[in-house]
């Protein structure tokens, strides 16, 4: 079997991992909200073909039922989605082929979400670099239309559900992912930002709730970086370590 139909098989395989199955859920989940706020199925399969990212259609959703202007709400959804902006930089790099043009990567890095961004980076550990675009945009596509069909169900499903359920399902991916991103840490100060953040969130929600996450997140993540690129005896063990665990070229 050629190399790269072989790599196009394992990403359509991997639509169907741990992290793709959660993802589906979440979807499902979607539907549901989607319906309970009386969007119509195709504002819920639109916004998940042209944004294909959870907590940006729930913001935007939310914001529109509760009658804010497109644009406001278009925003606020956008803000949701600059978490995506460091994982897409990690992973182009050591997605592109050696003649793949900026366009291309432009338009692959449109499909980039958690899931497949932990399921590409494991993948590439031990795949040849020209089998990596075949997989990745076979993953993502896989995603896309099998949660086309979840988010499908979940709208037609809405009735049948308990809103408590449905609530507590779409908790299931933050969690999930939470502890999926923590298992993939490499070094000590990746696993530091993430004690330190999480510490920092719990008083922070009862002081300043709608900036917790945040503030939590700069400020546990500058500490952990202080720790292990600038103190001088994490420094050489993060460097070190970095070596050992970089994706193969």
């Amino acid at each position: 079997m050629p190399a790269k139909l072989n790599a196009t098989l394992k990403g359509a395989k991997g639509a169907f991992a741990p992290p793709g199955l959660v993802l589906m859920i979440a979807f499902f989940t979607f539907g549901a909200f989607a319906a309970s706020l009386k969007f119509s199925l195709a504002a819920a399969i639109g916004l998940t073909i042209t944004t294909f990212a959870i907590p940006s259609q729930i913001v935007l959703m939310d914001e529109l039922s509760r009658g804010s202007t497109l644009l406001a709400a278009t925003f606020a959804a956008s803000l949701t989605a600059v978490r995506l902006l460091p994982l897409t930089m990690s992973l182009m790099p050591v997605l592109r082929g050696e003649k793949t043009k900026r366009p291309i990567l432009y338009g692959l890095s449109q499909f980039n979400s958690i899931t497949i961004w932990l399921q590409s980076l494991a993948a590439f550990k031990d795949m040849p670099r020209d089998q990596r675009i075949p997989y990745y945009l076979s993953l993502c596509l896989s995603l896309m239309m099998l949660n086309l069909l979840t988010t499908t169900a979940g709208f037609y499903a809405a009735h049948l559900l308990p809103q408590k359920l449905l609530a507590a399902a779409l908790m299931i991916t933050p969690v999930y992912f939470f502890v999926s991103l923590f298992g993939t840490t490499r070094t000590k100060a990746d696993k530091l930002a993430f004690l330190f953040g999480t510490l920092l969130a719990i008083p922070l929600i009862l002081i300043i709730p709608d900036l917790a996450l945040l503030t939590a997140g700069v400020a546990g993540g500058s500490v952990a970086y202080y720790f292990g690129h600038y103190h001088p005896r994490r420094k050489a063990e993060g460097c070190q370590k970095d070596k050992q665990n970089e994706v193969p070229e």
